[in-house]
């Protein structure tokens, strides 16, 4: 299952482009907060802690327990849903909480990670080739996986595993059954010793001089 994590947020009542700017000068990053039968609320979080939190995470799949102080003093679960930056400044702009409901399936990606060298690797010298990284699941938020591995090791050059393949769980899988996961290819030959051969003529042959437009050949001139 994936890990719980918890993050603190205060609410806010003040909007407006100058108080954002205020916000962030003071080290805190806007945010909202929404979910199904939930009124939105203005929030802010503190940068230094959502910052580290986002590179611990997979954003996708992480269920984060919200501590909201404020006029709101409670405990929400949430995903998070979006994540604004600066277009070219390694600044924060805003954050979007999803409020998990308990008890009701979500809608998320998960990732598949593969595992194992293949016997087409192994032994015929072939190529991995990771097709689909994400697979979208329906699940709740009791069950939500880390990952999902797959195991590899089996597969030789021009076989394949599909979604329909994938081990099951406790979850429902949206993405379509027939859409390749992992493939095995033959090894890619490069043609070097006959480019180096094409190579050796033509350095032998001696470059060729140009014809100067408008000079007389010499059975022209007799």
């Amino acid at each position: 299952m994936a890990k719980k994590y918890t993050l603190q947020a205060v609410t806010r009542d003040r909007f407006g482009k100058g108080e954002m700017r205020r916000m962030r000068r003071e080290g805190r990053v806007p945010a909202v907060l929404y979910g199904p039968g939930e009124k939105t609320l203005a929030m802010s979080v503190d940068n230094q802690e959502i910052s580290h939190l986002l590179h611990e995470i997979t954003v996708e799949n992480t269920l984060i327990e919200l501590e909201l102080a404020g006029k709101d003093n409670k405990k929400y679960q949430t995903l998070i849903r979006e994540v604004q930056r600066h277009p070219y400044r390694p600044v924060l702009q805003h954050v979007d909480f999803y409020c998990v409901p308990e008890g009701r399936k979500v809608h998320l990606e998960v990732p598949i990670v593969l595992h194992g060298i293949p016997f087409g690797v192994r032994n015929q010298s072939g190529l991995v080739q990771h097709v689909l990284r994400d697979l979208e699941i329906l699940v709740l938020p009791s069950n939500i996986p880390e990952q999902l591995v797959v195991d590899i090791t089996e597969l030789k050059i021009g076989e394949s595993i599909h979604v329909e393949n994938l081990p099951k769980g406790d979850f429902d899988i949206l993405t379509e059954g027939r859409q390749t996961v992992v493939t095995v290819v033959p090894p890619v030959v490069v043609k070097v010793a006959a480019a180096e051969e094409e190579m050796a003529e033509e350095l032998e042959e001696g470059p060729t001089e140009p014809e100067v437009i408008g000079e007389k050949k010499e059975s022209e001139e007799q």
